[in-house]
């Protein structure tokens, strides 16, 4: 901290100082000394010369005058000061102005963002414009976020530095003068975003103030333009060599030790296995745990060993914490390294510590572990069940070695497997010989390797066809899981069972039957869809004549039908059959389907599942000219009055949501009023934006937002399917409106995504709702950020553990089809689907793609260095919107 000015010892206590602006007293506490303004110098030599000195007990006519003029100069200057206080900005009006900005297009917002960027006016609105150029990416706000250092508002200058670390080098290398001379004059509010972006742009001047300021522990916490940690050890460590930070090993400060051993790590090579055999040993946890990182990433002998004398002898939070940084360091490889120190006695131990490891490869899912696990399988022969949850893993990742060891598991009968007194032989589901959980996820990730891999259905078929179909015939009913396996590989082996239980020979229940629900028609709803999976030829009328196994046409299963009028059991039993039906159709997509569907559809009577199913079946279907048929009579039922009427054509826009008509929704458009059913305009503003559109529609879209009655069905319509820049400024409006409407919006984007198809990967819709709901929360209404679009999406993300209906994805499916588009896509796939695992938290994928040559490893290094480091968020509760999974469960 600097010194204070000298003061006059006639004026000891200085002159009073004007109180500063409100905005001001906030840029830093405490203030720097220097900034507390002093009474001007004494003079020098004691007086004036002779034609104005000033003399002993008199003053000079000249000197006289001097007084009046600074006496009226302070006067006047503490008038305009607080004149230029009664102009400040209200923090209203400064919301205000934000808001009238951010309803803009991005290209209007840019030159008002630049005028303001450029302003010291006001620092709350100069700080806002320097963050919004930075995120829009204009070259602008570097040169802007560099003149803005010289300014003296210490927080306008530790933004300014942050907006030029986001730059980053080459775009910001210009500014590293201005930040060099900005350091000079830093407080402890800026200097350590100053340093940062110092590091960030690589120049090696500021290793010195870097490792001060990392020895304080204040570069730690420096965060990155937006919220997070922006620290990043191996940038900081670049400034250097490694033989010069290889010399701090032995430093008293245990940051700096654990400085050193995270970058020699990261660079392990066998020259640093002294050193790090060195660190590993450190009294300082953190340090050692730092290091063993680096012993299993060089692999040898000399090596290994510390590292698992290390991890064998750590207590069991020690040993966490040494996993921990093992998964975080080298990823799923040090993982399984870990393996080898699971203490062999006591066999619960045992069985904990590798349950421990198992557990934390499922939650990684890091692709490079693969190789690890079959060497670890093939060396060390475990027993059954950890064969099985090893082949878990590789399936979790893609990996078709994994179906071999799952399918060998799938013949181990839980109850000789598994011995009761055992207590540790436990999973959620309870003790594991009195469930089947490993076989039932077991076989939901073969299933999910068929899909992945279709072109290699032999090779499954030789691994684990057989096993499937002795477990399914051995449960008193087929898992949904093991029939998809078969379904998808093709099995010829079971298709005469599957048709048996597609269409079962029991009658339907009779009028006034009672509970349990017949168990054939519950296997029959599955079988159905998978039997059109199969595209079993002699099945396709059978599956047509579901539909007409209502005898009486005026017999009312609706959902209001079946209450009270003893319908129950024979209608769920007509809705099981035709809902199966409709989804085995949806999976064959035969054309022939298309007029049957949309007799079912329209057949007001029916259950509404069912039809609903039969809509989604249609989108499969239909070729192009049936589509433009369905956008017409989503019309023209959703135009009618009758809500029956209306329900249908909420149903055929649910149709097109997931087979989207080009130019349909501008006839769709037309059907966002006040007196059509709000469920029904949901579902047409969900398949206006899933289906995207053009400017006209988007103009008539942000018109219908000035209507209370249709605006959160248009602007869902906008956010789905809008650019970024236009989901941005749709929410940015809501600042006008009542909080409730904000609320409700935010509810109905929630439920917008019921599941994802593989069409929405192959069109990009992911990697556009990604993007949009990122560029929401950039946006403040009420001056406050909008981080709810993100959590929401997040959470649907987080519900793609099970399939979920014909053609869609599973987490599994949809992390390996992102990791293969990440590395072989064109540019803008590659950074769609890396931002796409980034906002899935997918960290195992980005680890593995950080070290891809070229655009991919360095786009997955930033994204995989935001997930690890993100901005702190309240997170909301959101459990009371999610949905039953329609996949089933495990359980």
């Amino acid at each position: 901290m600097l010194d204070r000015p000298n003061l006059s010892r006639e004026h000891p206590t200085g002159r009073r100082a004007r109180r500063p602006p409100p905005g001001l007293l906030l840029a830093k506490w405490p203030p720097d000394d220097n900034d507390l303004p002093g009474a001007p110098p004494a003079p020098a030599g004691g007086g004036f010369s002779d034609d104005g000195n000033f003399k002993r007990g008199r003053f000079s006519p000249v000197s006289i005058l001097i007084g009046v003029l600074l006496a009226l100069g302070a006067a006047g200057a503490i008038w305009l000061g607080v004149k230029a206080d009664s102009q400040k900005m209200t923090a209203d009006a400064i919301a205000k102005e934000k808001k009238n900005i951010f309803v803009l297009p991005q290209k209007d917002q840019l030159p008002l963002w630049r005028k303001w960027a450029a302003s010291n006016e006001e620092p709350p609105l100069q700080q806002e414009a320097l963050m919004q150029l930075a995120w829009a990416g204009d070259p602008e706000g570097a040169r802007l976020a560099q003149q803005a250092l010289a300014l003296p508002d210490h927080r306008v200058k530790g933004l300014a530095a942050q907006v030029l670390a986001y730059y980053g080098s080459p775009k910001a290398d210009g500014a590293k003068p201005a930040l060099l001379e900005a350091l000079k004059a830093a407080d402890e509010s800026d200097r350590p975003q100053i340093v940062w972006a110092l590091v960030e742009l690589k120049e090696p001047a500021a290793f010195k103030d870097a490792m001060d300021q990392y020895r304080k522990g204040f570069l730690s916490k420096v965060e990155r333009l937006g919220g997070g940690n922006a620290f990043d050890p191996e940038k900081l460590a670049g400034l250097v060599s490694l033989d010069e930070l290889a010399k701090l090993a032995g430093d008293e400060s245990a940051s700096v030790r654990q400085l050193v051993a995270t970058v020699l790590s990261r660079n392990a090579e066998p020259r640093w296995t002294s050193a790090l055999i060195q660190l590993v040993k450190d009294k300082d946890v953190e340090v050692a745990r730092e290091a063993a990182n680096g012993l299993g990433r060089i692999g040898d002998e000399t090596a290994r060993a510390p590292l698992l004398e290390a991890l064998t002898n750590a207590d069991k939070d020690s040993r966490q914490r040494f996993l921990e940084a093992l998964r975080d360091g080298i990823g799923g490889e040090g993982l399984v390294l870990a393996l080898d120190s699971v203490k062999q006695e006591p066999e619960e131990t045992t069985w904990f510590q590798t349950k421990q490891i198992m557990e934390m490869l499922r939650d990684l899912a890091d692709p490079r572990s693969a190789d690890a696990l079959v060497k670890w399988l093939e060396k060390k022969k475990p027993s059954l069940h950890w064969q099985g949850e090893a082949g878990t893993r590789l399936a979790e990742v893609g990996d078709i070695r994994g179906a071999k060891y799952i399918g060998e598991r799938m013949l181990a009968d839980p109850l000789k497997l598994y011995k009761l007194e055992k207590f540790w032989e436990a999973d959620e589901g309870g003790h594991l010989s009195r469930t089947d959980l490993p076989r039932v996820v077991g076989s939901r990730m073969l299933a999910d390797l068929a899909v992945i891999h279709t072109e290699k259905a032999a090779e499954l078929k030789a691994s684990a066809e057989d096993p499937v179909i002795l477990w399914l015939k051995d449960r008193p009913q087929p898992h949904a899981n093991g029939l998809r396996f078969l379904a998808t590989v093709r099995s010829d082996k079971i298709l005469k069972s599957m048709r048996d239980w597609a269409f079962p020979t029991d009658p339907l229940p009779k009028e006034g039957q009672q509970p349990p629900f017949p168990a054939a028609f519950e296997t029959a709803q599955s079988a159905l869809r998978y039997i059109g999976r199969m595209k079993d030829e002699p099945s396709f009328p059978r599956l047509l004549e579901q539909f007409k196994r209502k005898k009486d046409p005026k017999m009312d299963i609706t959902q209001d039908g079946l209450q009270g009028a003893g319908l129950a059991m024979m209608g769920m039993a007509l809705r099981a059959v035709a809902y199966g039906a409709a989804q085995g159709l949806a999976e064959w997509g035969d054309p022939r389907a298309v007029e049957p569907l949309t007799k079912l559809i329209e057949d007001e009577l029916w259950h509404e599942e069912a039809r609903q199913a039969a809509c989604e079946a249609l989108a499969w279907c239909a070729d192009d000219k049936a589509m433009i048929e369905v956008a017409k009579k989503a019309k023209d039922f959703a135009s009618k009055k009758e809500p029956r009427k209306q329900l249908i054509g909420a149903c055929y826009a649910s149709s097109l949501a997931l087979r989207p008509v080009p130019g349909a929704a501008g006839e769709l458009v037309s059907l966002l009023v006040a007196d059509v059913d709000p469920g029904v305009r949901m579902a047409i503003a969900r398949a206006i934006g899933i289906g995207g559109f053009e400017g006209a529609v988007e103009g008539q879209l942000f018109e219908k937002l000035k209507d209370v009655e249709v605006r959160n069905a248009a602007a869902l319509a906008l956010i789905l399917g809008g650019s970024s820049d236009v989901a941005a400024r749709t929410v940015a409006m809501y600042a006008d409106f009542d909080k409730g409407a904000l609320d409700d919006l935010k509810d109905h984007y929630f439920r917008a995504f019921g599941y994802w198809s593989e069409e929405d990967f192959k069109r990009g819709n992911l990697y556009r709702y990604v993007a949009n709901a990122e560029a929401i929360t950039r946006v403040k209404v009420a001056d406050a950020p909008q981080e709810w679009a993100r959590q929401r999406l997040q959470a649907q993300f987080d519900n793609l553990k099970f399939d979920n209906g014909p053609h869609s994805e599973t987490r599994v499916v949809l992390r390996y089809r992102l990791y293969q588009a990440a590395k072989s896509g064109d540019g803008a796939q590659k950074k769609g689907a890396i931002d796409t695992l980034k906002f899935m938290k997918e960290k195992g994928a980005l680890m593995a793609l950080r070290h891809e040559p070229g655009e991919t490893g360095a786009l997955a290094k930033r994204a995989f260095h935001e997930l690890m480091n993100p901005k702190a968020t309240v997170a909301e509760d959101l459990s009371a919107l999610a949905p039953a999974k329609a996949g089933g469960s495990d359980l």
